[in-house]
Order: C-alpha cells, then structure tokens, then sequence
C-alpha cells in the first residue's frame, strides 16, 4: 500500500469489480425476463391452439391428451366451471383457482404461478368462444424448471470467472503500472543523484512517449538543466565577484606595504591616501554593484513604481553625468523632446540612465559627443544612448549584458569597471516590462535602445 503502483492497482481491480458486478446482475435480470418472456408466450400460444379447436366446433370436454408428469397440462370447464378435463398428473396437479375460472368465464384473461410437489408452475387462464359466446374456460401450465436451470448455469459461469477475470486484471493492472510509472521510479533515481555538485545527470526521455509521465520526465530534465544553469552563473558570480574583490584589496595592501617600508615625507604620504581613496571608491562601487544584483535575483528590491516623467530623470542624469564629461572634453547632448510620462521606479530608472551615460563618457575619446533622446513610438517610451567612441566587436554585442564580462579587459579595469553596470541596466529594463538592446558599429561608436511601456 506505500507504493503508487498498488494503489492504482487495487482502485482500478474494485472498480472493475463493481463495474463487473453490476454488469453481470444486468445480464442475470435481462436473461431471466427474457426467458420467462419466452415461457409467457409457450403458455399463449397452447392457449390459442386449445381456443382455437373449442372455436372451430370442439368440444371443451375432450380436448387434453394423455397425463404429462408434472412438466405441463391443460385443464377446461364448461359455461358454468365444471371441470370438463384435465391432463395432469395426479401426483403435480395443481389446485384449481375458482377466482380466476369465474375471472375467465366472465371473459378476463389472468395469470398465476404455483408450487406443486416441488416444481414451480406458471398457469395462464383464458376464456373459450365459439361463434362469438364464451362457452367455457381453459388453463394451460408449463413448469419453469428449464429456465431455472438455465439461470443456474448462468450463476455458476459467473460466479467462476468473477474472481478469474478480477485476477488477471489484477496481474495486468501490476504490469501496466509498472510499465507506466517505471519512468518515475528512474526520476527517483536520478533525484537521488543530484546534488549541487552532480546537476549533470539527466533522464533518458528520448522515445518516451508524450503522455503525462513522458511531460513530467521532460518537465524534470528542463527543470535540471535550469538549476544547472542556475548553479553555474551562481559559481562563475562568486569567483568573478572575489576576483573583483581581490583587486582593489589586492591594491589598498601594496600601497599600505611601500608606505610603511621607510619614512616618507607629507606629500608622498598623501599620494598614497589618494590611491587609497580611490580603490576605496572602486571597491564601493563593486559591493554596491554586487548588493544591487544580489537583491535583485532575491526580489528584494522594492519598485515604487509611479508616473515620471522620463525627460525630467534624463536632465537629471545629464547634470551629473557632466562635470565628468567636461573634464574629459566629451560635449553631452540631451533630448529636445516635450515631457514622456511612464509608469516606473523613478530611482531605478535614474541609476539606469547614470549607468548608461557613464559608460557613454568613459569610452568616447576626447572631441566626441555623446547624446541622449527619447521619443513615444508605438506605445513604448523610447530612450536612446548614442557615443562616437570607438564601438564594440560584433563578437560582443551578445554577450555585453552578463556579469562581469569586459569587451576589452584591460582597458575596462583601467577605467575602473568590473562589467556589472549594463547587467543592472538590463535588470532594471526588465523589471519594468522593458528592454535593452545594443547596437554598434565599430570605430564609429554604440547606440543602446531602452524601452519602457508608456503611459503617455
């Protein structure tokens, strides 16, 4: 009883036993109406011959033959139900019913069962007419031992291949779902394999058939092959993050050692805080960048989600965007576009634009420009990123968006990336049933396309 298999088994061998019992009670009654339907119209049709004489100029008196034991007879009366003849056996005559003799001579036909000496009678009284007068009455008797018999065997057939059918059903029934859930047992297996070292093991659905244990074996391969999936970003996140990390540390030590190596004087001193500080700042941008992600993949972000207008956030980026921008002689222009309301978290989109831009100024040589519009094009909000710098390989374009990958790895950590900020924009896009697509063309710059659902 632990096992589904059993349990399918014995509910599908009782209500096939059910569905047998009332099948074959069903067959008993048709066959027991129907072969005493068959004696009802013996017992009519010697009625109609035993008329049909009596109405052709018999004589009710001399009509039976010789007395049959017990199986049949045929008894008349006369117009006033006096016994006129009577075949049977002395020994299985049955009583005569004045009742329906009186019934008979009044012109109603009537029909009884009695139980002589052991055997079970069924008597059909009917009037007698010649030239239109009733003339006198008959009863006509068969004994229904044929058709008990008959039932008998029918009981004794049933009753032997009752248990033999439920018992085959039942061998068949642990066979079919041993077959069925085999498929479930091997999930078992597997599962029993699987731990977040081992995500390689996968079912053999291949030829499975498509029914629910087939969708449910390949529900359970894809889901597998998600956490595999899932497992591999979560190592290859932690070993880049630590490399990350190992960085600036890796940095903030060595400057820590050359300064406590002799006595240096003010100025040197200060050179070294300035490097400090600024593998400081590049270490708190990683953790936050890392917090950021990780609160996102554990929906722990709240969006507060309201209508903003999408100019007004970009203005705002614009101006801090562009002292940065000055400094690195790259001119910044902004949308000339009226108001562009949206439904979103304005700080949320706000890091987004920041993000953007950053990246924008950062990688766009001195005399370039970098610009920003935005526009309504079929319901969407549309924001755009254009640089003039120097573009990024086609080979890259794909892979951009995903943690800490660098296009070009020396020249990213030089200035002071660790491929997280187009992973965040790309979350935040997302979050607000957006998207985030690049678009390049090498030494002539990028383009990245955000779009939101508008409100406008």
């Amino acid at each position: 009883m632990r096992t589904i298999r059993v349990r399918l088994t014995l509910w599908y061998v009782l209500l096939l036993a059910l569905t047998l019992a009332a099948f074959s009670a069903g067959v008993y009654f048709a066959m027991r109406e129907s072969l005493y339907a068959n004696l009802d119209e013996s017992l009519e049709a010697r009625a109609e011959i035993v008329a049909g004489i009596v109405a052709t100029g018999g004589s009710v008196s001399n009509l039976p033959g010789d007395p049959v034991e017990g199986e049949e007879f045929i008894r008349t009366f006369d117009e006033v139900g006096r016994l006129a003849s009577d075949n049977s056996a002395e020994e299985f005559r049955p009583p005569i019913d004045e009742g329906d003799v009186e019934a008979a001579l009044s012109g109603q036909t009537s029909q009884r069962e009695v139980s002589v000496s052991g055997l079970d009678l069924r008597v059909l009284t009917v009037p007698l007419l010649a030239d239109g007068e009733i003339v006198g009455a008959a009863e006509v008797g068969l004994a229904d031992g044929d058709v008990q018999e008959t039932l008998n065997d029918l009981l004794l057939v049933i009753a032997v291949l009752y248990p033999v059918v439920l018992a085959v059903a039942g061998a068949g029934g642990i066979f079919l779902a041993g077959r069925a859930l085999g498929p479930i047992d091997e999930l078992t297996q597997t599962a029993q394999k699987i731990t977040a070292d081992g995500l390689g093991h996968r079912l053999a659905t291949d030829g499975m058939p498509d029914d629910e244990v087939g969708r449910l074996a390949r529900t359970f391969d894809e889901m597998i092959a998600r956490l595999d999936a899932s497992f591999r970003r979560q190592r290859q996140f932690t070993a880049d993050a630590s490399h990350e990390l190992r960085t600036p540390l890796t940095a903030l030590k060595g400057q820590a050692e050359v300064a406590l190596q002799r006595e240096r004087t003010v100025e040197e001193y200060r050179e070294v805080l300035r490097h400090v500080n600024v593998e400081t700042d590049r270490m708190i941008r990683l953790v936050g960048s890392l917090l950021t992600l990780a609160r996102a993949d554990a929906a722990q972000i709240p969006m507060a989600k309201e209508s903003i207008d999408l100019r007004r956030t970009i203005d705002a980026a614009l101006a801090q965007v562009r002292p940065e921008a000055e400094r690195r002689s790259v001119l910044l222009r902004g949308p000339n576009t009226a108001s562009l309301i949206v439904e979103a978290d304005e700080g949320l989109i706000l890091q987004l634009v920041l993000n953007l831009l950053d990246n924008a100024v950062k990688y766009t040589p001195a005399g370039g420009e970098v610009e920003v519009s935005c526009r309504l094009s079929a319901g969407w909000a549309e924001m755009t990123v254009t640089d003039s710098g120097p573009g990024i390989a086609p080979q890259h374009l794909e892979r951009i968006f995903d943690r800490f990958y660098r296009a070009d790895e020396a020249r990213d950590r030089d200035h002071g990336g660790a491929g997280l900020g187009l992973s965040i924009c790309r979350w935040i896009a997302e979050a607000h049933g957006g998207t985030i697509v690049a678009q390049s063309d090498p030494g002539k710059g990028s383009r990245f396309v955000v779009r939101f659902p508008s409100s406008s």
